[in-house]
């Protein structure tokens, strides 16, 4: 299958991709990045702080440190997006708007089989939508309907959830309304931060979509289970005295540690 993998270039976006790229081999794959942040996300000091470290610090010095090293062994468990590129000869680019017709000319000429999204920063429209023969699958890093939106895992953690969930779902022209393949679930951790979680979280839903794949590879029919608006909840991106209140509970964002044993993993 020719597969176009939409995601973010950051860190969750960076392991997921290593993931889909070790577990899910024999397809051809495109690699669209986004790299957008809103006005708000960087205005508020605590989201600031996260997406410093899960994309600032690495784009700008961490990956090009161990790039400048790479002496093209490839041996370390995650890879880089450029190391990426060059072990497995791919296409890895960058879009600054996936709707735009340069972009979806782009698009048609790959003429995928089906566009799997994790992390991504845009709302397909359905110039996008129609051009995959299979579609377009969304990861979503909570339980649908009831964690709608963004920041899943820190409002599971915030509202205090035994557990957490990762769906993949087909993408319609709403936000994370399409209809369910399926949940998996996996218990929160309270003495880890919310960037493990969402570190944790993505492979279940690309275990998920590989389980797809071997539906459509069988030919057997795709079973999609609609969502149950009776329990839907839509979050918008936490607010400045959410944040807080959130730390405030003793819950972390980040823990150094943690990231720490994540950057290890890139090698050195």
């Amino acid at each position: 299958m020719k597969i176009i993998v939409c995601i973010k270039r950051d860190l969750e976006g960076c392991i997921a991709l290593n993931y889909v790229l070790k577990h899910i081999a024999s397809h051809e794959y495109h690699v669209i990045l986004s790299d957008k942040f809103t006005a708000t996300e960087r205005q508020i000091k605590e989201s600031a702080d996260f997406i410093f470290y899960e994309r600032d610090l690495l784009i700008h010095q961490i990956f090009p440190l161990l790039e400048k090293n790479d002496k093209e062994e490839y041996l370390s468990e995650y890879l880089t997006f450029n190391q990426i590129k060059k072990k497995y000869n791919i296409p890895v680019v960058i879009s600054d708007d996936i709707n735009s017709n340069d972009w979806e000319k782009y698009i048609r000429n790959i003429n995928p089989d089906i566009i799997l999204s994790i992390r991504n920063d845009f709302i397909f429209k359905k110039n996008i939508i129609d051009i995959p023969n299979l579609g377009i699958y969304n990861i979503h890093p909570g339980s649908l309907p009831e964690y709608r939106g963004v920041y899943a895992p820190f409002r599971a953690m915030f509202n205090g959830d035994i557990n957490v969930g990762c769906t993949l779902h087909k993408v319609d022209v709403g936000i994370d309304t399409g209809p369910l393949i399926g949940i998996k679930m996996m218990p929160v951790d309270y003495s880890k931060s919310v960037l493990w979680h969402m570190c944790q979280l993505y492979p279940h839903g690309i275990d998920l979509f590989e389980q797809l794949l071997l539906v459509y590879k069988s030919q057997k029919r795709i079973e999609t289970f609609p969502q149950d608006e009776s329990g839907k909840r839509y979050y918008t991106f936490p607010t400045s005295e959410e944040f807080k209140r959130f730390c405030r509970n003793g819950l972390k964002l980040i823990d150094n540690q943690e990231y720490l044993e994540i950057l290890n993993r890139f090698g050195s």
